[in-house]
């Protein structure tokens, strides 16, 4: 059966259920919706399309005329069909003017059908036609548009023997020849003689031919002798009998592109070698910067071991740490700026108190206060303080704060930290000062990198303007704020940052632990540490030997092969920069030398791509320098316990 979308605006049921009978006794599968007032139907062509409207001209709240008018309004293209027992001619002749398509008498609705038929029948017709006149005039637009556009384009035609037929204006200004000098002539006159000799051309129309169309860029000559690079594309012509009737070939001036595409491409090799150069650099420049960290971090553990040190010691030792770890953190984000716009930072995510965190920071700003003669005010008024966040660049953002205020504050002045809960779900800290100060003009660029408020800053306080740029998007990346307020020049800031609280709160924060230097262990293991740095291997193989394990000592490439094959060991500690090569060799190596047995590169090279080429070597883990002793103490721990068993 015929599917039919029926809109019928009848207030009589009885009425309705007999024109949808006398509908579905012609064959119609009727999907009707019954209308009787204007509410109802506009919401039902507002809903669905319909494929005709059935409507009564008269009923007691919303006639046939008002349901007429709003459906040529917004449905003009379906057919509307009065069917009525009191329309008379004269009502008639006057809504088939107002755009009504038909009408049928009650009394003769076995009419219907075919009148329904019929106007559907008419406006597919209708439609149909509009469509192709729409497109035809879209068609006609299109080409008017193209033909335009042939001021740039050489568009010649061409026998299958590829010899010219039809030559336009275009042809002409692009390649210099007036028509009555090419056409006849094979079209490989344009192409340098070496083209012309290796059959250039010709093999381009055999792959039109064969593949229905060439493209093919290359250096084509002028009737002048001088040359272009010219864009083109040959097509082939068939007839409807697929018969090879000729060649089209469009041909386009593309010089200045194509210069500039070399010299695009030209640019960027350019700064690709010159981030390649840069990049080495950093690496380089961070390994030794990153180098004598170690050596501190070691001494601090061994001095850790020692039962003899009062127990006072601990949390100074543990500044020292933090603090080492804090400065290797500062060299990334000074190094790797790059890193820091596209807030590519990496953040080791745990429960920090940060009032504990605020305590330690200030402490490390102690003598700078001390040496300005400036006056600290601290208030930890917020009872919730234990957020999620990466502890040492928590510490970073509060330090940076710190510096600032302390730098742009004159000496005897005062600088206030307090902290509050604004709510339960977050916890704020400001640090206030009675500095300088910032203009108006200068606050909307206060984080941006390498911004100061004005060059008289710069020359009396000298810096980058990189701190507050890093602090603000540390803050960011832990779902927090970072804000700054002052009422002008002189009159001090105010820097506020704002995190979110950790869901879990616990009442007491525990103390920080020092390990117990003897903790039980399985068993010692054989360790080949390659090392060149004296003082770093020295302080690492003695804090590995103070944990009870046996340490041999290279320093090259050479020297670590050899002592890999001339006996066994339980792990390969390795640094990556060594005088003779490069660690990742010795990695590759080991794989064969000591099979099955693990080893971790140990190296002042932290960038991604370093990382991947540890991993790649073999190496099972990487630590970069500073070493965190606890995090390899922890892997080794578990390397002796799995021996052990």
């Amino acid at each position: 059966m015929q599917p039919l979308h029926l809109l019928l605006v009848e207030d009589n049921a009885l009425d309705a259920e007999l024109t949808i009978a006398q509908l579905e006794r012609a064959d119609y599968a009727v999907d009707a919706s019954i209308v009787y007032d204007a509410a109802s139907f506009i919401a039902e062509i507002e809903k669905k399309r319909f494929d005709v409207i059935l409507a009564d001209f008269v009923m007691p709240t919303f006639s046939g005329i008002e349901a007429l008018t709003i459906a040529s309004e917004r449905l003009p293209d379906t057919p509307f069909i009065f069917v009525s027992g009191l329309l008379g001619e004269e009502h008639a002749v006057d809504m088939l003017k107002r755009g009504a398509t038909d009408y049928v008498l009650k009394q003769r609705l076995q009419r219907l059908p075919a009148v329904v038929r019929r106007a559907m029948r008419e406006s597919a017709e209708r439609s149909q036609r509009i469509a192709v006149e729409r497109a035809l005039r879209e068609t006609e637009t299109h080409f008017r548009l193209l033909i335009d556009a042939l001021k740039d384009y050489a568009v010649i035609t061409l026998d299958p023997e590829g010899r010219i037929r039809t030559w336009n204006a275009a042809s002409e200004r692009i390649l210099g020849f007036p028509a009555q000098d090419v056409l006849g002539h094979s079209a490989n006159i344009f192409y340098n003689q070496e083209d012309r000799e290796t059959g250039v051309f010709e093999t381009e129309l055999e792959t039109a031919r064969r593949e229905g169309s060439a493209s093919d860029d290359r250096w084509l000559w002028r009737k002048d002798g001088h040359s272009f690079f010219a864009s083109g594309v040959t097509t082939a012509i068939r007839s409807e009998h697929d018969e090879l009737i000729g060649f089209s070939k469009i041909v386009r001036d593309a010089t200045d592109a194509h210069m500039a595409a070399d010299a695009l491409r030209l640019a960027k090799d350019q700064a690709e070698s010159a981030n390649r150069a840069k990049d080495h650099f950093l690496a380089v420049l961070s390994h030794e910067l990153r180098t004598p960290l170690t050596p501190i971090l070691a001494a601090v553990r061994l001095l850790e071991m020692k039962h003899s040190l009062p127990r006072e010691a601990h949390p100074t030792l543990d500044l020292i740490r933090r603090n080492v770890e804090l400065e290797a953190r500062l060299i990334d984000d000074l190094l790797d700026l790059t890193s820091i716009a596209r807030g590519k930072l990496s953040l080791n995510f745990a429960s920090v108190a940060l009032d504990t965190l605020l305590t330690s920071a200030l402490d490390m700003s102690e003598a700078d206060l001390r040496t300005k003669g400036l006056t600290l005010d601290t208030h930890f008024d917020a009872s919730r303080c234990v957020v999620l966040g990466d502890a040492a660049r928590l510490q970073q953002i509060v330090w940076n704060l710190m510096k600032n205020a302390v730098k742009f504050t004159p000496a005897g002045g005062r600088i206030e930290v307090r902290t509050w809960n604004a709510d339960l779900m977050t916890i704020s800290v400001s640090v206030a000062d009675s500095g300088i100060g910032i203009s108006a003009e200068a606050l909307p660029r206060i984080f941006s990198a390498f911004e100061q408020a004005d060059d008289s800053i710069t020359r009396s306080f000298g810096g980058l303007g990189l701190g507050l740029a890093i602090a603000s998007t540390l803050a960011q990346k832990h779902g927090g704020t970072l804000s700054a307020y002052s009422e002008g020049r002189e009159k001090g800031a105010r820097f506020t940052l704002t995190l979110p609280l950790a869901k879990a709160q616990p009442e007491h924060a525990d103390e920080p632990r020092v390990e117990a230097a003897h903790q039980e262990q399985g068993r010692a293991l054989k360790v080949l540490l390659v090392e060149d740095n004296e003082q770093t291997s020295s302080a690492m193989a003695e804090v590995l030997e103070m944990l009870g394990h046996e340490v041999t000592v290279a320093v090259t490439v050479t020297s670590a092969l050899e002592c890999a094959a001339r006996s066994a060991f339980d792990l390969l500690v390795s640094d990556i920069g060594l005088p003779d090569g490069s660690g990742l060799d010795i990695a590759r190596a080991w794989q064969n030398l000591q099979p099955d047995k693990p080893s971790v590169a140990i190296t002042g090279y932290g960038m991604d791509e370093d990382i991947r080429r540890c991993r790649e070597a073999g190496f099972r883990d990487h630590l970069t320098k500073p070493v965190n002793f606890s995090r390899l103490e922890a892997l080794i721990q578990s390397l002796a316990e799995q021996s052990s068993k």
